[in-house]
Order: structure tokens, then C-alpha cells, then sequence
């Protein structure tokens, strides 16, 4: 059974509506981490500004704890009411969750409760965020014409690098026009609000569009198996769930050390100027924003698993030697770090989401995937950044990083290559028929039991 394709302009429609999600999770990202000291000040005022900075950056990393949370829910919603309708719930919480902050009074105005209700706030981004992904990822996979799965599964993947680069380019902008004081004063508080009106058009793009045809394909089958908010913790799937764990993990911890620890790295343990940090960290994301969809293409072409293996496999071996360019201070050689890393991440990352929505059937697909893979990229990739700076303050060695990296990365790389299949050319709607098929079989043969059953006690 195949499933019809939109046509040419609703794919770029689609392709707009999903990824400004993405765009907004990771700008949010960036700027919140520019500002965290500036947030620090405002809502935990202790006159000490490393604690004020570690507080702000504890609220910032509760996010992560709720994004599995918010995963298994909003794919349950997306699973049984429509992918359409979990983007339109996921984008509306987040756009009004993260331009609250933004409006928030602090310590000064409300005491105790500004920091509880950043916190709260925060609580809130992570559980749209946790569902975004995935939500995202089925729309433009299940949308894709023949042969582009790949490249359009590599789009949230971009937007996340395009998001962090221009959150990033903002706060510098902002920065060099603003006084500190009126940085710590209300200025900090401008990129937040600007979500409003970059949630209310993707609202209005997404209510817009048809639901994906896979979704609606089976949608007509009134006997088809619903999705259960079980399904997420089902471990008769342990295996596709430990695949989904170890390709998030790696793509979390990669990502986050691109997106926010290597701005650190390059600023306190390398010595250069902040701005300078900055800019060098958003070139290497603009490589790697550009390699996403050729990354994308090349799985379609030579397969998901060797191309995500390939990827796992340079992390093993270039992770350290990485570090010890960054810890140059040469800035040729940490650019050529840049390039070195978008190339062995993109691989992974363009493909991450792609792998998930065609191992998973069509019926439980975001509900069964959701738990491992935002597992993977939540807590324990959110802590990455810390566990990097734990170690060189540890050992001493600044490329010391790289061991966590390549650690992480050799993990994925065992776990994947043992048990991740090819999902590669899969027709999404019969992966879904033969799950199907097996659960009515069991759904059947208990009523058939309970027939016998009843008619031996006639």
C-alpha cells in the first residue's frame, strides 16, 4: 500500500512549519546561555555571582529532566489525535512558556516566587520540547517523496544548528548595543519575547496543513490497535528502544558540546575573548548546518546504519585529537576542528530521528519511540557539558573532554552495531500493517479463548 505525496509547494510548507519549532528550542538555548548570568542576578540575587550563575544554569538544566515526560505525552497525543495536532500544542506551550519568562518580574518585585515560577516555566519548555522532535520528524518523514527521507529527516537537525546560531548572533548584537546595566535590566529579556510572534506564525502555518497520509491512512482502519500511553514503557521492545537510547545519546552529547560547551571551552579553558568564542563556535555550526541534508542524502543512498556508524566511529577516534586542536588557541587550527566535528556529527544527527519514525510502526510510532530517544538527549546528554568541565578541572588536561565523547560515542557504536537493522526503503504503512496484524492475531485469539470458554460452560 502506498500513501500519496504532497505536492512540490506543500513539501516547502511543511518543511517550514516543522522546523521553526526546532529553530525556536535551540535560539531559546542560546540565548538563555549568553544571558545565564544575567538571569542569575534577576531571579537568585545572592551577591555572589558564581552562585547566582550556577542557579541559573541548575533552572536551565530542569528542562532536560521533563523532556522524556513531555515526549511520552505529546506522542501519545500525536499517535492518537494526529501529528498536526501535537506540533500545533507543542509549538503554542512553547512560544508562550518561553515569552513568559521574558515578562517574568523578578527576586525584586515577587521574592521567593520568581524563581518558582521560572522554574515552573521552565518545567513547561521541557515538556513541549520533549515532543516537538519527534512530532516534527514524523510529519516531514511521513511526507517525503521516494528516495528523500533522509534529506527531509535531516531538517530538524538543521534548524537546531540555524536556531543556536541566530539566538547566539542576537545576544552578541544586543550586547554591543546595550549597556551591562541595561543588559541585566530588561535587555536580556528582548529574544524571549521575540517567540511570541515566531510561535504564533508556525501556529498558523501548522493548523493550516493536512495531516501526513500515513496518518490518515491509518486512520481509516476502525479496527486498528490505538496507541496507549503504555506503549511507551513496553519492554517487549527493549531492543528498538536501545537502539533509539544509543543513537540519542550520542546525538545529544555531540550536539549539546557544539552548541554550548565549546563557547565555554573556548572562553575559560582556552583564554580566548568571549565574542571570539562565539563567532568561531557558530561558523563550525554553520558547516555542520549545511552538512545536515547532505548527511541526510547519503543515508538514502548508502543506507541509515553504515551511515551512522561511520559517524560513531570517527567520534571514537578523532574526539581527542579534536581537543587537542581546540586547546591550541590557533584559530585555523580550531576551525579546522570545527569541520572535522560537523563532519563526523551531522552523520549521526541528520539521521537520529530518521531511524527512529521507520523503526516504530505507524499506529504507536511516537508514543513507543519517544522514552528512549528523549532519554538519550535529555538528562544524561544534558550533563555532558558538565561532565567535559568536571574532567579538565579534574585531570588538568584541557583535550580531556574528548575521553567523555569518545566514550559516549563507543557505546553507541557497540550497541548499534550489534542490533541497529537497515531501515532504509521501509514502506512505513506496512511496517505499521504487520504490527498490526500481530497484535489484532492476539486481540483474536483471547476472544476466541473467551468464546470457548463461555460456550464450554453453557
Amino acid at each position: 500500500m502506498s500513501t500519496p505525496v504532497p505536492t512540490s509547494a506543500d513539501q516547502r510548507r511543511i518543511a517550514f512549519a516543522c522546523v521553526i519549532g526546532n529553530f525556536m528550542e535551540y535560539f531559546d538555548f542560546a540565548v538563555y546561555g549568553f544571558f545565564a548570568a544575567s538571569i542569575g542576578a534577576k531571579f537568585f540575587p545572592s551577591g555572589n555571582a558564581t552562585s547566582e550563575l550556577l542557579q541559573s544554569l541548575a533552572v536551565f538544566g530542569v528542562a532536560f529532566l521533563l523532556r522524556p515526560v513531555g515526549g511520552v505525552l505529546l506522542g501519545w497525543i500525536g499517535d492518537r489525535l494526529g501529528r498536526r495536532t501535537a506540533l500545533s500544542i507543542s509549538i503554542t506551550v512553547m512560544g508562550i512558556a518561553t515569552a513568559l519568562i521574558g515578562l517574568l518580574p523578578g527576586y525584586d518585585v515577587l521574592g521567593v516566587a520568581a524563581p518558582v515560577l521560572l522554574v515552573l516555566l521552565r518545567c513547561v519548555q521541557g515538556l513541549s520540547v520533549g515532543g516537538e522532535w519527534g512530532a516534527s520528524s514524523a510529519f516531514l518523514i511521513e511526507t517525503a517523496g521516494p528516495g528523500l527521507r533522509g534529506q527531509r529527516g535531516s531538517y530538524p537537525s538543521m534548524a537546531a544548528a540555524l536556531g543556536f546560531i541566530a539566538g547566539s548572533l542576537f545576544a552578541l548584537v544586543l550586547a554591543a548595543l546595550l549597556t551591562a546595566g541595561q543588559l541585566g535590566s530588561w535587555g536580556w529579556r528582548i529574544p524571549f519575547l521575540v517567540a511570541a510572534p515566531l510561535a504564533a506564525l508556525g501556529l498558523y502555518i501548522r493548523r493550516r496543513l493536512e495531516d501526513t497520509p500515513v496518518f490518515r491512512q491509518i486512520e481509516q482502519d476502525a479496527e486498528r490497535p490505538r496507541a496507549r500511553l503504555r506503549d511507551s514503557f513496553d519492554l517487549r521492545q527493549w531492543r528498538p528502544l536501545l537502539i533509539t537510547f544509543a543513537f540519542s545519546l550520542i546525538c545529544g552529547v555531540g550536539l549539546y558540546y557544539l552548541t554550548s560547551y565549546l563557547v565555554t571551552f573556548l572562553s575559560t579553558t582556552v583564554k580566548l575573548p568571549k565574542v571570539e568564542a562565539a563567532l568561531l563556535t557558530a561558523i563550525g555550526l554553520a558547516v555542520y548546518a549545511v552538512l545536515c541534508p547532505i548527511a541526510g542524502r547519503l543515508s538514502d543512498r548508502f543506507g541509515r546504519r553504515r551511515t551512522i556508524l561511520l559517524g560513531c566511529v570517527g567520534h571514537v577516534v578523532l574526539a581527542v585529537p579534536m581537543f587537542m586542536l581546540l586547546s591550541t588557541g590557533n584559530v585555523a587550527l580550531i576551525l579546522l576542528a570545527f569541520v572535522i566535528y560537523a563532519i563526523i556529527q551531522a552523520p549521526i544527527n541528520a539521521n537520529t530521528s530518521l531511524v527512529m519514525i521507520e523503526l516504530f510502526p505507524a499506529s504507536t510510532r511516537l508514543t513507543s519511540g519517544s522514552l528512549g530517544f528523549n532519554l538519550g538527549v535529555g538528562p544524561p546528554s544534558g550533563f555532558g557539558p558538565l561532565v567535559a568541565a568536571a574532567l579538565v578541572a579534574g585531570t588538568g588536561l584541557d583535550f580531556s573532554p574528548g575521553f567523555f565523547l569518545a566514550g559516549v560515542s563507543l557505546f553507541s557504536l557497540i550497541v548499534l552495531f550489534l542490533m541497529m537493522p537497515e531501515t532504509a526503503g521501509r514502506n512505513l504503512l506496512l511496517e505499521h500493517d504487520a504490527v498490526q496484524d500481530r497484535r489484532l492475531a492476539v486481540l483474536n485469539a483471547g476472544q476466541e479463548s473467551r468464546r470457548g470458554q463461555h460456550d464450554v460452560a453453557r
